[in-house]
């Protein structure tokens, strides 16, 4: 497949297709495996996201920068945020200032079930990442934080997408009454 579709393409077009493929393939083969993990231990739920980027904010996240964060919409957290609160593993607090907005705080008991989370991706993750050196782990990492930038801050990436999916007829071109 990937020969088919890189064909005709320069070598470097070639690699980047296969590194994009590789991305996709891989975050998904990992976000599968971890599910079955979380199953297999009972610890089932597309919670531990949210309580990560909540270990990483201490002071809470606003519903919306949560939302924006797990890439989700707002009812969707909403829905996600009510099992986790009835878990207690998060509150919902009223912001001062602004009564309409919410901030979204993680509880000890959703540290504890983190943390336990996290014990369990952390010896998945070492198994993974057995025999890669460090020096081709920061490579990589440096590489996907690029990656991850331009995905969220370059404006041309859709109308680059778009305007290659509608090349313009070569017959037209050639006639002088394509686009201009």
């Amino acid at each position: 497949m990937l020969n088919l579709l890189s064909a005709g393409s320069s070598p470097r077009q070639a690699l980047q297709l296969k590194i994009a493929f590789a991305i996709t393939q891989t975050a998904r083969r990992w976000q599968s495996l971890f599910a079955d993990a979380r199953r297999t231990s009972g610890k089932g739920g597309a919670w531990i996201s949210a309580l990560y980027f909540l270990e990483t904010s201490p002071k809470g996240l606003t519903q919306t920068e949560l939302a924006k964060r797990l890439q989700i919409s707002g009812p969707s957290l909403t829905r996600q945020l009510d099992k986790l609160e009835a878990l207690g593993l998060v509150s919902r607090r009223r912001m001062l200032g602004d009564g309409r907005a919410r901030l979204i705080v993680m509880e000890q008991a959703g540290r504890e079930a983190l943390l336990e989370m996290d014990i369990m991706a952390s010896a998945m993750r070492d198994r993974l990442f057995e025999g890669i050196s460090e020096a081709d782990l920061d490579a990589t990492q440096r590489v996907l934080d690029t990656l991850s930038a331009r995905l969220v801050t370059d404006p041309g990436l859709l109308s680059a997408a778009l305007s290659a999916s509608h090349p313009e007829p070569e017959a037209l071109r050639a006639t002088g009454t394509g686009r201009r």
